[in-house]
C-alpha cells in the first residue's frame, strides 16, 4: 500500500493571517477617519456666509511693479491752425466745375477757371475787366455756362454780385441781387449774411462759409469751430471743434470737412458731417505741402472735388478711393 504524501504547513501561517487581517481592518479605519473629516469640514465652508468680502488688512498687498493700461490711447489732436481759404471751387457735376483764386482788395483780380472734363484741362475766363470785381469770396457753379460767386468791388472793397450766363465771355455785376446771397464780408468776419439779411456770426471770425440752402448753413471758425444754422443765421448751435478743420462745403446729406494734420492721413483726412455736424472719417488724399489756406473743396451729387495746392483729384466714396 502506498505511503500518503505527508503536508507541511509553515508554522507561521496562522499568524500572517492575522497580520493581514490586522493591516486590512487598519486600512478600513483610517479610510472612515478621513471620509468623516471631509465630511465636517464640507459643513464647517457651508456655514460661512457667501460673498464675504476681505477687509483692507486680509486683502493681499499690491504689487509695486506698474501695470500697463488696456485703455485705448486718445486719438492725436491736429495742432493745424485753420486761416482763411484763398481757394474756392464749386462742381456742378462729376465732369464740370468752377474755381477761382482769391487775395487782397483791391489787388487781386478775379479769373474764374471751368472745366468740363473732369478737372484734366482749365479755361481762365476774365471777370475783373468787365465788372472791376477784386478778390472772389465765394463761388457757386449752375453748370459750365452759368456761375455766379460774390467778390469785391475794386472802387471800395464793398461786396459784389457778379454772374455770367456764357461760359465767362462776359460777366456783369448784379448789385440788386446781393441781398439774396450768403457771404461773409472781410471787413467783419463776425457778421454772416444771409438771403434774410445781415446776422450776428457765433464767434469771433468766420473763415469759411458753406450754405445748403436760403435758411440751411456751416461756419468754420478760428480754433476749429463749426456752427450751423437752420434760419437763415438767426441762431446757431452748439459749437462742434473739428482738429485741424480748414475748410467746409456743403453736401446732399449735410456737410463734409477737410481736415490737416491728422496723424494717420499724410495730407487731407475727408470728415463728412451730418447736419448737426456728427463727424465721420472717411478718406484721406496724400498731399505734401502747407495746406492751410489752401485746401478747398465741393461734393455734388456723389462726387466729391478736392483741391489742395498743386492735387486735384474727384472721389465718389467721400474719398476712400480718388479717380
Amino acid at each position: 500500500m502506498a505511503r500518503r504524501p505527508i503536508r507541511h504547513v509553515p508554522k507561521d501561517s496562522s499568524r500572517r493571517r492575522v497580520w493581514v487581517y490586522a493591516a486590512v481592518a487598519a486600512f478600513i479605519i483610517f479610510d472612515l477617519a478621513l471620509i468623516g473629516f471631509a465630511l465636517s469640514t464640507t459643513k464647517a465652508d457651508a456655514d460661512v456666509t457667501p460673498g464675504t468680502v476681505p477687509t483692507s488688512s486680509e486683502a493681499s498687498t499690491p504689487s509695486a511693479e506698474p501695470v500697463a493700461s488696456t485703455s485705448p490711447a486718445a486719438p492725436t489732436a491736429s495742432t493745424v491752425v485753420a486761416v482763411t481759404p484763398s481757394r474756392m471751387i464749386s462742381a456742378v457735376d462729376g465732369t464740370t466745375a468752377w474755381r477761382a483764386v482769391s487775395g487782397e482788395c483791391p489787388t487781386a483780380s478775379v479769373s474764374p477757371e471751368v472745366s468740363s472734363d473732369s478737372g484734366a484741362t482749365w479755361t481762365s475766363t476774365d471777370a475783373s475787366g468787365p465788372t472791376d470785381v477784386s478778390a472772389v469770396q465765394s463761388i457757386a457753379a449752375q453748370s459750365g455756362s452759368v456761375v455766379e460767386f460774390v467778390g469785391l468791388d475794386q472802387a471800395n472793397c464793398a461786396p459784389l454780385f457778379v454772374k455770367t450766363f456764357v461760359g465767362g465771355d462776359n460777366f456783369r455785376s448784379y448789385p440788386e441781387q446781393l441781398d439774396g446771397q450768403w457771404y461773409v464780408d472781410p471787413a467783419d468776419r463776425a457778421v454772416v449774411h444771409s438771403p434774410a439779411g445781415d446776422s450776428a456770426a457765433p464767434c469771433a471770425s468766420v473763415l469759411a462759409l458753406a450754405p445748403r440752402s436760403g435758411t440751411e448753413a456751416a461756419v468754420l471758425c478760428s480754433s476749429n469751430e463749426l456752427y450751423v444754422t437752420a434760419d437763415a443765421a438767426a441762431t446757431w448751435s452748439a459749437a462742434a471743434v473739428l482738429a485741424g478743420a480748414v475748410n467746409v462745403a456743403a453736401s446732399d446729406a449735410g456737410y463734409v470737412a477737410a481736415v490737416a494734420g491728422a496723424a494717420d492721413c499724410a495730407g487731407v483726412q475727408v470728415v463728412t458731417l451730418t447736419p448737426e455736424l456728427a463727424p465721420t472719417v472717411t478718406g484721406c488724399l496724400p498731399v505734401a505741402g502747407d495746406l492751410p489756406g489752401n485746401v478747398t473743396l465741393s461734393a455734388t451729387g456723389d462726387t466729391l472735388w478736392l483741391w489742395a495746392n498743386d492735387t486735384l483729384a474727384r472721389s465718389t466714396t467721400a474719398g476712400a478711393a480718388w479717380l
